[in-house]
């Protein structure tokens, strides 16, 4: 997958995408049951941590200097997701055939980036966004940054769209890829689907409640994944 500006970007622990560069060597030739199920390991390792640098480490941030029960409902709402990722997709390995597995291994080699985007040279997950919509994100997060946002709901729109967005590369395309049946296909959307009115719902609630003089920490968190 070609980058180019602008995109979002974010590094995981150096297992993930090193193990990943082995699993997709390995690939290229035949992928063994114990590939399958490392592939399937390093998803759901992935999109935990994602949720985990996305969401859950600015919530304990905020949790921290302003205790809640928002933040904390915020927080099991964040474990509710990476418990069905778990769950579901260690489920879906099951009807897996491990030959439909080297295109979605290269799908997600292909979002590995090596480079340097001020500090030092690692490997990011990166993809593509829309041009338009990261026109939107700059300078709504702007505002959030130096406290002249008036109305908090513009910025948790956006979020809500981001991960939206997300959704595609991390998740839909891949299904795609896997070509299931079609009960497994529609069970996969719905489960999908619940992510996301899980995620609107947590956002939403989240956001009246949060403290102003928050939202310079949030726009400062949510910056690190923006490169536009």
């Amino acid at each position: 997958m070609s980058l180019n500006l602008p995109f979002l970007a974010t590094t995981l622990d150096p297992r993930i995408p090193a193990e990943l560069e082995l699993l997709y060597q390995r690939s290229r030739v035949s992928v063994s049951d114990e590939d399958k199920m490392l592939g399937i390991h390093l998803l759901i390792d992935a999109l935990c941590e994602l949720m985990d640098t996305c969401f859950g480490q600015i919530f304990e941030e905020m949790a921290h200097t302003h205790p809640s029960k928002e933040l904390i409902d915020a927080h099991a709402v964040i474990d509710d997701i990476k418990g069905k990722a778990h769950h579901y997709i260690g489920w879906v390995a099951g009807f897996l055939a491990n030959t439909r597995l080297p295109p979605v291994i290269a799908h997600y080699h292909s979002m590995n980036h090596r480079m340097d985007l001020g500090d030092g040279t690692k490997v990011y997950m990166a993809f593509n966004i829309d041009p338009a919509f990261a026109e939107e994100l700059k300078p709504a997060l702007a505002k959030l940054a130096d406290g002249s946002l008036t109305d908090i709901h513009e910025v948790v729109d956006l979020l809500i769209r981001v991960m939206d967005v997300a959704l595609e590369p991390l998740l839909l395309t891949p299904k795609k890829l896997m070509k299931f049946n079609f009960v497994i296909d529609k069970t996969l959307d719905g489960v999908i689907g619940v992510v996301r009115i899980l995620n609107r719902r947590m956002l939403r609630k989240l956001a009246p409640s949060m403290p102003r003089e928050l939202y310079p920490t949030v726009a400062k968190h949510m910056a690190l994944f923006l490169y536009a």
